[in-house]
């Protein structure tokens, strides 16, 4: 038995270095915070939707920092939000994704498949471009969205200030 204990023993460093050595394994995810506005409406007026600039509170997932997809989460002021989920990094580029998404307003909405997403610039603080980083604490995105809302033919862009804040040192 005591020969037992004494290996026991000696494996106690490799056994208690095993969970942080497969946490650190793990890629970085960033989750950033933050608000905005949504301004530059085009085909919305026939839904109702204010044609003035619109201030939203906003999160970010990027999916170059360790996930499956990115997402983007608004949420409004009256109680609304809006989830756009893609399958693409959050960099600028002229490609527009397709997202899976809901809609929250009084009940749950499906978004469909014709909602669209495209980043039409990414700077980090002090607004030098640049991509977003695992070690990018603050950044300014900018993003154009159609069929905003699910509403077929309107569109919007969002401009938000976003912040880490699931990282040490933010």
């Amino acid at each position: 038995m005591n020969r037992f204990l004494k290996r026991l023993r000696a494996l106690r460093p490799l056994v208690l270095s095993l969970p942080l050595a497969l946490l650190a394994a793990l890629p970085a995810r960033a989750e950033y915070m933050g608000g905005g506005y949504l301004s530059d409406a085009y085909g919305c007026e026939r839904y109702g939707w204010p044609l003035g600039t619109e201030m939203v509170r906003a999160r970010l997932n990027a999916r170059q920092l360790g996930g499956w997809t990115s997402e983007l989460v608004l949420n409004f002021a009256v109680g609304g939000s809006n989830t756009y989920r893609f399958r693409g990094d959050v960099t600028q580029a002229p490609r527009w994704h397709r997202v899976e998404g809901a809609v929250v307003w009084g009940r749950l909405y499906d978004l469909g498949s014709r909602t669209q997403i495209r980043i039409l610039s990414v700077d980090l603080a002090p607004y030098s471009g640049g991509a977003i980083s695992e070690h990018a604490p603050t950044i300014r995105l900018r993003a154009r969205i159609r069929n905003f809302n699910g509403l077929q033919g309107c569109a919007v862009t969002a401009t938000l200030m976003l912040n880490t804040w699931d990282q040490p040192g933010s």
